[in-house]
């Protein structure tokens, strides 16, 4: 089994969800994706970044946000969404401890 990762430039993920390149950059800016690159023409994203961008621009569409706003929905829920595993960690072992 390999370890290696799938990475998309950005002109493939504006085509792939039909995004405008400034729209990509904006995403980066505002600090929703963080893509490895010191430049646009070389930053790349991997699945994880396909996805939270993929929600971001779903609550931009549905919700009428601004991106801003959309960092900031995105970061509680990614916040949300840590603690629902930790949470789930921390009952599995209450619930060893507490088994008879």
């Amino acid at each position: 089994m390999s370890n290696q990762r799938i990475l998309i430039p950005l002109r493939e993920l504006c085509e792939e969800l039909e995004l405008s390149r400034e729209a990509c950059v904006e995403l980066v800016e505002q600090g929703i994706i963080n893509p490895p690159g010191d430049e646009p023409e070389r930053w790349t994203f991997d699945i994880t970044m396909v996805s939270v961008v993929r929600r971001a621009v779903r609550l931009r569409q549905d919700l009428d946000l601004d991106w801003s706003t959309v960092a900031l929905v995105v970061s509680l829920l990614e916040e949300r969404d840590q603690l629902r595993t930790e949470i789930q960690v921390l009952q599995q072992r209450l619930d060893r401890f507490l088994e008879p």
